[in-house]
């Protein structure tokens, strides 16, 4: 049971802007969800759920994340390098939004979707924890979710431990590694 409590524990981090705690997790049905736990003066979870303390929100799979789709090739290598934490506050609004919408997908260094490395690796680790200043354990980076076809579009937002962030996307370095790749010997 000490275990379990550590593993729940270091699943779980706060967020100082909604003052939550954030889990990205599977329920008993293996249905992804995402699960805000809220403290006295939050309104996130009433926001979100209509409940003070605790909400938890659907995440349906993608048509892409399962399999070896380059989004996702590109999302496990290059996150921290190409999808970076821009450093801006994200709006309240703008996260209750995309939230209710239902149209996200959200991916961490324990992702089931990673087929790049290994289930939470040190280098993913490293990757995702870059993207938090404060030294967020385990970071969970919300992406758009195309209403249309369902699969993994823009990175939106990343959660940390104080904060929820704006992210961005260059892909001026995945063309110059693979522009570079091209012109070595191997």
């Amino acid at each position: 049971m000490k275990i379990y409590s550590l593993f729940i524990f270091s699943l779980l981090f706060t967020l100082s802007s909604f003052s939550a705690v954030v889990e990205s997790s599977w329920n008993d049905q293996y249905q992804k969800e995402i699960s805000f736990y809220c403290g006295e003066n939050d309104t996130l979870c009433s926001d979100l759920c209509g409940e003070a303390t605790m909400c938890k929100v659907p995440e349906e799979t993608c048509h892409n994340c399962i399999g070896t789709s380059i989004t996702l090739t590109y999302i496990f290598n290059y996150m921290s390098k190409a999808y970076t934490n821009t450093g801006v506050s994200a709006l309240s609004g703008d996260v209750l939004e995309l939230l209710k919408s239902g149209d996200f997908v959200t991916f961490s260094s324990r992702s089931i979707y990673n087929h790049v490395d290994s289930f939470n690796s040190m280098t993913l680790r490293q990757n995702f924890k870059k993207l938090c200043s404060d030294g967020t354990r385990y970071p969970i980076v919300i992406f758009n979710k195309s209403k249309r076809t369902q699969k993994v579009s823009d990175v939106r937002f990343v959660f940390c431990n104080d904060g929820i962030y704006e992210m961005n996307f260059s892909n001026d370095l995945i063309l110059n590694f693979e522009e570079n790749q091209k012109n070595t010997l191997f």
